[in-house]
């Protein structure tokens, strides 16, 4: 056998670190989208979500109307604002979490004039953590910091989408948020957080919402916009028509 030259050597290091980050860039990109395990179906649902946002034009109301913003709702923003969104929405979701940071610059630059509602949708037939997440978040609200265990849940949803004990991963959370973790942990598992869910589920699927997110800009459902630019415009139509 030939020995290799400094030359060759060199350039076979190169090939091979060239193909250890080839495979890391596609791990990273399977764990983005939670799939490890080989779990392609949630690869196609997420690429095909994808598809949809790119090819989805902006829209004004659908004429299909959602239960009005009431006292029981867990909202986000202003009491006073002259916009309300209501986000039909499961904290596993992709797509979902795709729009989070959308959501969230939309309530920072309409400050005092939009008001999210967040409502739960969790689908739980394809998400195996949709509801126990759905119930963190009520407890977190129970001790008033569901936007903290929101912004939380949406922002680690790769670490704990596949968990198959979950509820340790959010017990976590609550401690970082500094929860009363045994109020934290009865509530979580509380009828009244069931309750609470399954009242959101069945007012949103009477109100025709078969998907996450479904959003109500003023209690009208919308087509869910492709871009930021498009959710803004959308958002700000409603203000200038006040």
């Amino acid at each position: 056998m030939e020995k290799m030259t400094k030359r060759e050597r060199k350039e076979q290091k190169k090939a091979e670190y060239q193909e250890v980050l080839k495979k890391q860039k596609m791990n990273d990109m399977l764990k983005k989208f939670g799939i490890w395990g080989g779990a392609a179906a949630i690869l196609i649902a997420s690429v095909w979500g994808l598809f949809v946002l790119s090819t989805t034009t902006p829209s004004a109301t659908t004429g299909v109307e959602a239960p009005a913003i009431s006292n029981n709702d867990i909202t986000i923003g202003s009491s006073s604002a002259q916009v309300s969104l209501v986000e039909y929405s499961d904290f596993q979701c992709p797509a979902c979490a795709a729009y989070h940071p959308i959501v969230n610059q939309l309530l920072a630059e309409f400050e005092g004039k939009l008001k999210l509602a967040y409502r739960f949708f969790p689908l739980s037939q394809t998400h195996k953590n949709a509801m126990i997440s759905a119930q963190a978040g009520y407890a977190a609200f129970k001790q008033n910091k569901f936007e903290d265990m929101y912004n939380m849940l949406f922002d680690t949803q790769n670490d704990w989408a596949n968990e198959n004990n979950a509820k340790d991963k959010f017990i976590e959370y609550a401690t970082q948020i500094e929860l009363d973790i045994e109020k934290f942990k009865a509530d979580m598992e509380s009828d009244e957080a069931k309750k609470a869910i399954q009242d959101d589920l069945s007012e949103g699927t009477k109100a025709g919402v078969n998907s996450t997110p479904t959003f109500f800009l003023n209690n009208k459902k919308i087509v869910t916009p492709r871009t930021y630019e498009d959710f803004k415009k959308l958002i700000q139509d409603e203000i200038d028509k006040k």
